[in-house]
């Protein structure tokens, strides 16, 4: 999700019985607003997600008690007075972890770059473009191919899926007790090894050479 997106959530967005999140709306330096797409939507959570912030819903509420609120704050990540975050606030935090990482040796990142390393994992492991897109809050999957094609993997050498059930349809043994294959032009089977007959229907048709 989005860093507006993530400093809108309240508790009440987090279903933690179907490891679910609903984004409905974003907090940015001008304001609550709606998502980027304009409508809400479903995220998933991994279980390590979901237990991290069951263990922050929990210290909310000994917050609650310590500082006398009558209720837990509603929203995921606030201030020390329960407000709604301040999305300036949220940068110069994320600039100080940012230096001292540095100094560590990792190389600068932004806080996009977590949902840009998701997206991308996503689409490496496989996982639908449709789906990567859903959950990124694209409002179109062209927009995630565009931006994350390069992350799909591909296989220039493989060719399988031409092959059309693998060459074993050729290997297959003759069955004695069946009959030859008929010859005429009406015949809608094409003989490919004795025992395995298949439609012609549905195939592209052979092209025809030039001059036929």
């Amino acid at each position: 999700m989005r860093r507006g997106e993530a400093l809108g959530l309240k508790w009440s967005d987090i279903d933690f019985d179907n490891r679910r999140i609903t984004i409905r709306r974003s907090i940015t330096s001008q304001g609550q607003t709606t998502p980027k797409t304009g409508k809400a939507r479903h995220v998933v959570m991994t279980t390590v997600l979901a237990e991290t912030l069951f263990d922050l819903l929990s210290e909310r509420q000994r917050e609650r008690i310590e500082n006398g609120w009558s209720d837990t704050p509603e929203w995921v990540f606030c201030s020390e007075a329960g407000t709604p975050p301040e999305p300036r606030n949220i940068v110069r935090v994320w600039k100080r972890v940012r230096s001292r990482a540095e100094a560590l040796g990792v190389r600068r990142l932004t806080l996009h770059s977590a949902r840009h390393s998701w997206a991308t994992w996503a689409l490496q492991a496989g996982k639908n473009p449709k789906w990567v897109s859903d959950q990124l809050g694209h409002a179109d999957p062209t927009t995630t191919l565009r931006h994350y094609a390069h992350a799909m993997p591909e296989d220039d050498e493989d060719l399988s899926f031409l092959e059309l059930g693998g060459t074993r349809r050729h290997e297959t043994a003759p069955n004695p007790n069946e009959p030859e294959p008929r010859n005429g032009a009406n015949d809608e089977t094409t003989w490919i090894g004795r025992g395995n007959l298949e439609r012609e229907t549905g195939f592209e048709p052979a092209t025809l050479s030039l001059g036929s």
